[in-house]
């Protein structure tokens, strides 16, 4: 059996959970406080930061290599594509989110002098409208996922900062445009997943947990 070390609330850890639950994979999983990091640190990566896999009594760290690791041992049901440009694309997707989009999620929702905002905002609204007119340009009733058909490594890894979105809608006045229709109707696939139901949490829930930690006093 797998054991995953998370935080709670971490965007990061939601990622392998999915993968893990796509994969159909025993695991157990093990939450550590923030509060007690050092008290935790055998548990978690060289970084002082969780998701942690163990499998054999050997740790994978980051997310987006512990998706790939599962991919590796669990071949099927596969979450990348087989073609190897389209794999490559994938991955570029994944970097994209780790690079690109999440730090412009959490530098807006972290900055709290709400004059410093409206670049943040902006950043994220590109990032938007990027992920709208060219990631999802050629989403489909028939190909409703990030790489088509089937569901892959990249819906997950962007999928989790998504739910976590009532966090800067309601913080930092800022949401998916109504003319997004391409990202819009990816996101309602994601809520149609059964897996993904099964670790959801209600957005009253992220308005008041984020509220404790980024709400301007």
């Amino acid at each position: 059996m797998f054991e995953l070390v998370v935080f709670e609330n971490c965007p990061f850890c939601h990622r392998c959970q999915l993968v893990l639950l796509e994969k159909g994979a025993a695991f157990r999983t093990v939450q550590i406080e923030r509060s007690k990091k050092q008290d935790s640190k055998h548990v978690l990566s060289a970084y002082m930061r969780a998701p942690v896999l163990w499998h054999d009594g050997r740790p994978v760290y980051e997310s987006s290599i512990i998706d790939e690791y599962l991919e590796e041992v669990f071949p099927t049901p596969a979450l990348l594509p087989e073609d190897a440009v389209q794999k490559a694309l994938a991955r570029f997707w994944i970097d994209f989110c780790n690079t690109r989009f999440m730090p412009a999620y959490f530098n807006l929702l972290k900055e709290r002098k709400p004059e410093r905002r409206t670049r943040l905002k902006a950043d994220l609204m590109d990032h938007l409208e990027f992920i709208e007119t060219v990631a999802l340009v050629n989403v489909s009733e028939a190909e409703p996922y990030w790489m088509g058909r089937d569901v892959t490594l990249v819906d997950h890894a962007f999928y989790p900062f998504f739910e976590r979105f009532a966090s800067v809608e309601t913080y930092r006045d800022i949401t998916v445009p109504a003319d997004h229709q391409r990202l819009r109707g990816w996101l309602n696939t994601m809520y149609g997943r059964e897996i993904v139901r099964r670790l959801a949490r209600p957005r009253d829930y992220y308005v008041e947990y984020f509220g404790k930690i980024y709400a301007d006093q």
